[in-house]
């Protein structure tokens, strides 16, 4: 395996501090505990140049979605940014994370970026399966595509395969109101065999039996069936790669899920659509990074990247 620098090793044994390597013996309120503790432990201060709401929205189902609002002071009902929003789509396997988990990383690309960005508290399994997080997903992105937002859509990790699922589902709003997508360190592929899968399978901060066990739960226990046809449960399963939108890939190196970007990568550029694959700026780097972008080099210049990105789309 890749010998991690002196910066990225701190944080994966800052990281392990706070969830033990072998936490899939954990309960899920152990789990849960375990990585609200390392998310508030690891967690730097929002800027003060945003106004910060908690809202809802009305799933199809009467399901109640909490949302939080980024806004940038200096947005004005004049300013280009005004109709864009950024939807972020937090990760932690379908089963831990939520509004305060990624608050301190949204907040900072809303702020960055000049933004206004709306994070997602989508259903997490064991207590809802699939398909109750795609669910929740799609019906704040159609709240804001109903208000005539123009989107941009973030995830990392399953946030990632969120938002990748998402624009499977909206497609036809690619060019219109669908701006493009960040995926960072992003579960793409699905049941596809992949080499970094092998490779990194007991990579620090994610492995192979991780995977397994998320997948596990999410789909309500190891027999339960996959839908390997469902464009809305795996990005590689979209009707129409030539329908997404340009889309920005940030994978780490040191990661099971390496080679999905990669997969991913290939499938669109064979159908025309815009993808960048920033693998260079993966190297040396593990799943979860963006928590280390103030104590890593590596992982502020992917940081710095990913905001680049999302200033573009803007544009």
């Amino acid at each position: 395996m890749t010998q991690l620098d002196v910066q990225m090793q701190a944080f994966v044994d800052q990281s392990l501090t706070y969830y033990p390597a072998h936490a899939v013996g954990l309960d899920m309120q152990q789990q849960r505990q375990c990585y609200a503790a390392l998310c508030a432990g690891m967690a730097v201060p929002r800027p003060s140049n945003l106004v910060i709401k908690n809202s809802i929205v009305s799933g199809a189902d009467g399901q109640k979605i909490p949302v939080r609002h980024y806004q940038p002071k200096n947005i004005g009902p004049a300013d280009l940014q005004h109709k864009v929003h950024a939807v972020y789509f937090h990760g932690g396997g379908f089963v831990v994370g939520g509004l305060d988990s990624h608050d301190d990383v949204c907040a900072e690309i809303a702020d960055t970026c000049g933004v206004n960005l709306v994070a997602v508290d989508y259903r997490l399994a064991p207590e809802y399966q699939y398909p109750c997080d795609i669910n929740d997903c799609l019906a704040v992105v159609d709240d804001l595509l109903n208000q005539g937002q123009q989107l941009i859509l973030i995830g990392d990790s399953a946030g990632g395969t969120l938002a990748a699922c998402v624009a499977n589902a909206r497609a036809n709003y690619t060019g219109t109101q669908l701006l493009g997508q960040i995926l960072i360190y992003p579960a793409l592929a699905g049941e596809i065999y992949t080499r970094s899968s092998q490779e990194h399978a007991r990579a620090p901060m994610l492995t192979q039996e991780d995977m397994i066990f998320y997948r596990a739960i999410r789909l309500g226990g190891p027999m339960a069936w996959v839908p390997t046809q469902d464009e809305r449960y795996c990005p590689m399963q979209a009707q129409s790669f030539a329908a997404l939108p340009p889309s920005y890939l940030f994978p780490a190196q040191i990661d099971p899920l390496h080679d999905d970007c990669k997969l991913y990568e290939q499938a669109l550029q064979a159908a025309g659509t815009k993808v960048e694959n920033y693998t260079e700026l993966g190297l040396g780097l593990v799943h979860g990074h963006l928590r280390a972008r103030h104590t890593s080099t590596k992982a502020a210049a992917n940081f710095a990247a990913i905001c680049r990105s999302i200033k573009g789309l803007i544009q």
